[in-house]
């Protein structure tokens, strides 16, 4: 079902910059948002490519520590065995694990999403009055994994993609009334496989700084929101794959261990106990959308990290 008939493209000029100093005088305005499900149970899904979480706990990062600090955290989060993207993020959005929905490489070959489909499919079959958006910089998400969100934008795998689907994010969520969003960001994989995945190499540090700063941006809007404080919020970080040297791709710990961050006034407090599993991100926010989980779907995941 559409429900976006208009920002079809990305402003131009460096929006970030606009953001980090402005006031937010357009957010205070009384004009109702395009379209709006009335729905108050929202989700916001980071997903954050190649992040070791070693590396993360080095990093300055006091936008995603922010988050910590208002709900939990795993440093111990398992991804399948097989640590390339689009088996990770199918794990994620599935809600089932590779043997299930069939994707083992980044060439989506043996798909079987018709018979585990995306939690965006879902949504759209379940509650179609939902307002769903997904912004990514890898195309292959949106091309293969998130068919049906109601807007989706994709935007290059370079230097600049992330910095465009945070623009966009920016005026997604102070335009328009989104109920399940995912954003993407795919810098700190590119440069892991330049410089190297580890808590040792400057530059993958310092992406995973400035991938912060943009997610900074984002909660700063999202906060700024003219219904936030009737609005209950549930924000998810995650990754799909760690990395050693320069790749990933192996079943051993430096590549199947990631991050989990749920935050929120849903969300528990302090260290999540256990390993948190990629499959336990959909049944997570079907939980928070008050949707009842239906065994006939199959999931491998449960819920983890709310209340």
């Amino acid at each position: 079902m559409e429900r976006r008939p208009f920002l079809e493209t990305v402003v131009s000029g460096s929006l970030g910059l606009l953001v980090a100093h402005c006031s937010f005088p357009f957010l205070r305005d009384d004009h109702p948002f395009p379209y709006s499900s009335g729905n108050k149970q929202k989700v916001l899904l980071l997903g954050i490519d190649g992040v070791r979480p070693d590396a993360l706990s080095v990093a300055r990062t006091p936008h995603l520590d922010n988050l910590i600090a208002h709900g939990c955290y795993s440093d111990a989060a398992q991804a399948g065995e097989h640590t390339v993207s689009a088996p990770g993020w199918s794990n994620i959005f599935c809600g089932v694990w590779e043997r299930k929905h069939g994707v083992t490489n980044n060439t989506f070959s043996g798909s079987k999403y018709d018979q585990y489909p995306s939690l965006f499919t879902r949504l759209e079959q379940l509650h179609p009055e939902l307002y769903t958006v997904s912004l990514v910089s890898w195309r292959p998400i949106n091309d293969h994994i998130i068919p049906a969100a109601d807007f989706r934008l994709s935007y290059s795998n370079d230097r600049d993609g992330d910095r465009q689907v945070t623009e966009q994010t920016i005026q997604v969520l102070s335009r328009e009334d989104p109920d399940v969003m995912f954003v993407y960001f795919g810098n700190v994989d590119m440069v892991g496989h330049k410089y190297g995945f580890h808590p040792s190499v400057a530059p993958y540090v310092r992406e995973i700084e400035s991938v912060d700063r943009q997610i900074g941006l984002v909660l700063r809007t999202l906060q700024h929101r003219r219904q936030y404080a009737s609005e209950n919020w549930l924000i998810l970080c995650t990754t799909d794959h760690g990395g050693t040297k320069s790749g990933h791709g192996q079943n051993i710990p430096e590549h199947r261990t990631g991050f989990y961050i749920v935050s929120g006034s849903s969300a528990q407090s302090g260290r999540l106990t256990g390993q948190p599993q990629q499959v336990d991100v959909v049944p997570t926010i079907l939980t928070h959308l008050k949707i009842p989980l239906d065994p006939a779907w199959g999931l491998d995941g449960k819920v983890c990290g709310l209340r």
